[in-house]
């Protein structure tokens, strides 16, 4: 059976590189699977359920002849993870990565990334509020986006390996440029979970507040704050890393909330219809 890749090697066997490395085992992807990382635990654990060959805390035994290396740590570690593998990268392999910032990670790699190693910046638009390879699946990724962020820099034979990888998990592959990335998902990504983030703390702020009202809480209120269950410690990361883009979304949702806010203390009913109407008319396009 001819492989896509001889050895994949993934850091970061979360939801995403999980489901990853399921998929490659799945439809054959490559001969070899290695995870590493920090957790020999988690890392053992991984190997018995059967989604890697085999696991390393070393960092470059968890590399060695490795094709393809897909770091899927949170994304504040991903620039030094990547850093501190290239002495031990092999010539020719290539380094792609998942994390949902790009600009910060992909400016610091091709700093100190030598000529004969090929890196391509990821962001697969997948996954739940959970997270660990429990609540890995395989198919995540089918039918579901995956943005890749080539530069002038790239080269074109390593970004059609990786365009054909995503390909065969069932992606559809799209191309963005780091900044044009990072700011539109600023906006349909980091900022709703920063709402999300803050409307669940109002509500449980608000003055006689008893969170035995959750009970009540309606489908609207579960569906919307959905997210504000993610990991604050990966949500903590993206906000520092995307800090200008997620500041300005933020601004945006300011002068709308607040316009709203307007509205509804003049007690306008024609313009508080339309600020809905708006909204109903363009999500239903979506």
């Amino acid at each position: 059976m001819k492989h896509m890749f001889n050895h994949i090697a993934i850091a970061g066997l979360g939801l995403i590189g999980g489901s990853l490395a399921r998929d490659i085992r799945q439809l054959g992807l490559a001969a070899t699977i290695t995870g590493f990382g920090r957790n020999p635990e988690r890392l053992k654990k991984a190997r018995e359920n059967g989604l890697i060959d085999a696991w390393h805390t070393d960092s470059a035994q968890g590399i060695a002849q490795a094709d393809l290396i897909i770091i899927g740590t949170p994304v504040s570690r991903i620039p030094q993870q990547i850093l501190e593998i290239l002495p031990h990268v092999q010539q020719g392999a290539i380094i792609t990565d998942v994390g949902s910032v790009k600009t910060a990670i992909v400016e610091q790699v091709e700093q100190r990334i030598p000529p004969s190693v090929f890196f391509i910046g990821g962001h697969p638009i997948a996954g739940t509020e959970n997270s660990g390879f429990e609540s890995s699946v395989g198919g995540l990724f089918k039918n579901r986006p995956c943005v890749l962020t080539p530069t002038d820099k790239t080269d074109q034979n390593a970004l059609e390996k990786v365009k054909k990888f995503w390909q065969a998990v069932g992606a559809h592959v799209v191309l963005m440029d780091i900044i044009t990335h990072d700011m539109i998902f600023a906006g349909i990504s980091h900022l709703p979970h920063m709402v999300a983030f803050s409307l669940v703390n109002a509500v449980t702020d608000m003055e006689n507040f008893e969170k035995q009202i959750l009970q009540y809480s309606a489908g609207g209120f579960r569906d919307f704050t959905r997210i504000a269950a993610s990991d604050p410690v990966m949500w903590r990361d993206i906000a520092l890393m995307n800090k200008d883009h997620i500041l300005n979304a933020i601004s945006f949702f300011e002068k709308s909330l607040a316009q709203l806010k307007q509205s509804i203390a003049a007690g306008d009913a024609p313009l508080i219809e339309q600020f809905f109407k708006k909204s109903h008319d363009t999500r239903r396009a979506i």
